[in-house]
């Protein structure tokens, strides 16, 4: 019998990720740098984001490419 070591990679296959929600699938880059954002908060209203190299902007929420 194999150990779970000596089978082919491709013999285990990975779970499949759940779907992103169509709201969570929009990429946001910093209007400052260019680097990938994400959203810290949002109140309904307004929200904001923050980047890799710690860039913050508060927006309102329908400006969003969403």
């Amino acid at each position: 019998m194999a150990t779970q070591h000596q089978r082919h990679p491709r013999d285990h296959a990975a779970p499949a990720a759940p779907p992103l929600p169509a709201d969570e699938s929009v990429a946001l880059y910093c209007p400052e740098c260019g680097m990938p954002t994400w959203v810290e908060w949002s109140d309904g209203g307004h929200v904001k984001i923050r980047c890799f190299s710690r860039h913050w902007f508060l927006l309102l929420a329908d400006r969003l490419p969403l």
